[in-house]
């Protein structure tokens, strides 16, 4: 999954402190981006302190010393010197300066556990396979998604395929159970089409945060499945939600172990729904639940902990785990299972069945929706479908245009605009079985409908796709 938040001037300390000052304790944090270029930077340099400092904490060039110190021994004036620096606006004159977006890259439980108590091939392979699918999300983000804005109240935009970001690995999380975790942090600071700096539209970003966060997942398990021979089965984390897809064969015992702190975030955030019900008279919607959720593990998170080298925690995790897996190879017990699996993967993705399900699950859950919501749901289709095996590339967007196409129609006044919603238009079938319940199960989860009626969707598609083709007839000579 993908967490996106805001990042003020001094948020940067966090993930430099993560990074830690003894060998092992974390990977250096690395420059990535094909903005690196307009700053004098390359990808894969080592992120300083000083540098993470200037950039994320200041609004300035990474490189501020060393070009001011080139500059004052060539004779240039104070102010010239300044101005060298700057990207953009002065962060001074800002009230609520926003200067970076941070990206949070973290895989299923049982990645993480196989990561962890894996053997040191296993854990180098997994790391490789995570960083090949944040790269590639943060690429996709910089191709489709990236803007820059500029002038009053930001009305002037343009694409801003060029991005400078540091991204920082993490590997436990505050009580010392394994996490792997990629943290990045997106500069705001942009080049212009006319070459000048402007800021990140973090809005557009801020849209498509879940759509970029089923593409990571979607090409992590693809990269683990190939690289591993494993495969994957669906979780029900919350009742009536979404599932989480697991990599099967791994003992469910090991997911309690390292998710202590998960059950009680899970309890803190039960509570906190039970509020929100009792105050807005329904139950919290996809994103309020989400958001819920960070209240509750903000409200519940400990102090963190000594931070230990990778090799010492590697160690403590295998002994703490070793009455539950006994001397079984963890990646061994996977590669069974996948073997066991009975279940036949699509190799070829029908765009037509895909588009019909995933217009029928976002409009009954949003009811009225933007692509972004689109583009997510058919990457969880590809996921859920392929369990690994590699899609065609741009297979994602076929499903999407071919569900704007056949099944979507504009949303009001909002039709033509940057935050265009959509509703669903089906064609028009005066036969019943093509109609949703008029009364669901009391007990129907808002996603559990949303299934229900991408069933009868498909259902009916495919028996249109069986009906006989009528009889050809010839016009009458008279």
């Amino acid at each position: 999954m993908l967490d996106i938040t805001r990042a003020g001037p001094g948020s940067w300390r966090l993930y430099v402190d993560r990074a830690g000052r003894e060998e092992e304790l974390a990977v250096p944090g690395l420059w990535m981006g094909r903005g690196l270029a307009a700053m004098g930077l390359h990808p894969g340099d080592a992120v300083t302190e000083r540098q993470a400092e200037l950039l994320f904490g200041k609004g300035r060039h990474p490189n501020a010393d060393q070009i001011e110190a080139a500059l004052t021994q060539a004779g240039r004036d104070a102010e010239t010197v300044r101005q060298a620096t700057l990207l953009g606006r002065p962060v001074d004159h800002i009230a609520r300066p926003l200067l970076a977006v941070a990206l949070e890259f973290r895989a299923a439980p049982t990645v993480h556990l196989l990561w962890a108590l894996g053997d040191e091939q296993t854990r180098a392979t997994i790391e490789d396979a995570q960083t090949i699918a944040r790269n590639r999300t943060i690429a996709w983000i910089e191709d489709a998604v990236a803007q820059v804005r500029w002038g009053n109240g930001g009305r002037h935009r343009a694409a801003a395929d060029a991005l400078v970001v540091a991204v920082f690995r993490q590997f436990d999380n505050a009580r010392g159970a394994p996490l792997l975790t990629d943290h990045a942090l997106v500069s705001v600071k942009v080049r212009r089409p006319d070459g000048k700096w402007g800021n990140l539209h973090s809005a557009e970003l801020f849209r498509y945060a879940v759509a970029a966060g089923t593409l990571f997942s979607l090409l992590l398990m693809e990269e683990i499945t190939e690289r591993l021979g494993v495969t994957w089965e669906p979780r029900e984390v919350t009742a009536g939600s979404r599932p989480v897809w697991e990599i099967a064969g791994i003992p469910h015992e090991l997911i309690s172990w390292k998710s202590s702190r998960r059950q009680e975030i899970a309890h803190y955030t039960d509570g906190l729904i039970t509020w929100y019900e009792a105050k807005h008279g329904h139950p919290p919607g996809e994103r309020a639940r989400h958001a819920l959720a960070r209240w509750a593990a903000e409200d519940t998170g400990p102090d963190k902990h000594t931070p230990l080298p990778l090799s010492v925690l590697r160690h403590h995790w295998r002994r703490s785990t070793a009455g539950l897996l006994g001397s079984e190879s963890l990646l061994r017990l996977a590669q069974d299972a996948a073997e066991e699996t009975c279940r036949p993967v699509r190799s070829r993705i029908d765009v037509g069945l895909a588009a019909v399900e995933v217009t029928a699950i976002v409009g009954t859950m949003r009811g009225e929706f933007g692509r972004q919501h689109l583009l997510a749901e058919a990457r969880r289709y590809l996921a859920a479908t392929l369990r690994g095996h590699r899609h065609t590339p741009g297979t994602d967007e076929d499903i999407v245009a071919e569900a704007l196409a056949r099944y979507c129609t504009p949303a009001g006044s909002a039709a033509g605009t940057w935050t265009a919603d959509w509703t669903v238009l089906y064609p028009d079938h005066s036969d019943d079985s093509t109609k949703a319940p008029e009364r669901w199960p009391a007990s129907a989860s808002r996603y559990q409908r949303a299934q229900i009626t991408a069933r009868i969707r498909t259902d009916r598609l495919r028996t249109v796709r069986r009906l006989p083709l009528p009889p050809l007839t010839t016009p009458s000579d008279g």
